[in-house]
């Protein structure tokens, strides 16, 4: 770390996951289980009689419909409910190269203005930019210099990396930064597990827990009642 730096704090119980490779592994797991994937195929609208969902001009049924489209969970055409108020927050990033043999750094290091993931194969990630420019896909002088700068500040060493990859994200963040979980107020059968921000890796595990709970045994758990979508309903006036 730089001799800058005032003062640091270890939390060896901190871990991380590799996100690419859990989305990987979840597909494996779910085409095993019998799941069938339409990758890259655009999910027009929600269908109530028959139920189902509209896929590539396709009807495919569904007796309980998850709507878990991430950033772009507004696109989604879910009438008669109302669309949620998911926006698109954008986030850029770069990943640089280390030695996997003796990387700069072995643990995750937050720091001012900036977090730096170091990944079993060498990478070493920087994260990440939050800026409100919708589905705005383009990489910037401003932003990558910013990443590069935050983390500079704190290990110095980075300046002798090279520069594998840079990349655009779009989180899906609610009105409140908060996720939406559990049953439309408005339509039978359609559940809502989007709005995660920048946590969505990280919630993932309880995430899952509380859908198949609320699909499998009609229970939501009490750690998702705060997130439902009835909490952006316009209140009625005071009279």
């Amino acid at each position: 770390l730089s001799g800058q730096l005032s003062g640091a704090v270890l939390s060896p119980e901190d871990h991380q996951v590799d996100n690419r490779k859990v989305a990987e592994a979840l597909k494996i797991a779910a085409c095993a289980a019998g799941a069938t994937l339409h990758e890259h195929a655009r999910v027009e609208k929600m269908e109530t009689n028959p139920r189902g969902v509209v896929v590539d001009g396709t009807h495919h049924p569904a007796d309980v419909i998850v709507l878990a489209a991430g950033a772009w969970s507004r696109g989604v055409d879910i009438a008669p409910a109302k669309p949620l108020p998911v926006r698109p927050v954008k986030g850029q990033m770069l990943a640089l190269k280390m030695d996997p043999a003796h990387p700069l750094l072995s643990h995750v290091l937050w720091a001012p203005g900036s977090y730096m993931v170091p990944r079993r194969d060498g990478r070493l990630i920087l994260g990440a930019t939050t800026e409100e420019k919708g589905f705005d896909p383009d990489l910037t002088a401003g932003g990558q210099l910013a990443l590069l700068t935050h983390a500079w500040r704190a290990v110095p060493g980075i300046e002798e990396l090279s520069i594998l990859e840079q990349w655009v994200g779009f989180r899906p963040g609610s009105r409140d930064d908060a996720p939406i979980l559990g049953p439309s107020p408005e339509v039978e059968g359609l559940i809502y597990a989007t709005g995660h921000h920048r946590n969505g890796i990280l919630l993932l595990p309880v995430t899952t827990k509380v859908i198949v709970d609320l699909i499998l045994e009609g229970r939501l758990d009490a750690v998702a009642a705060p997130f439902g979508a009835e909490r952006f309903a316009p209140r009625a006036a005071a009279e």
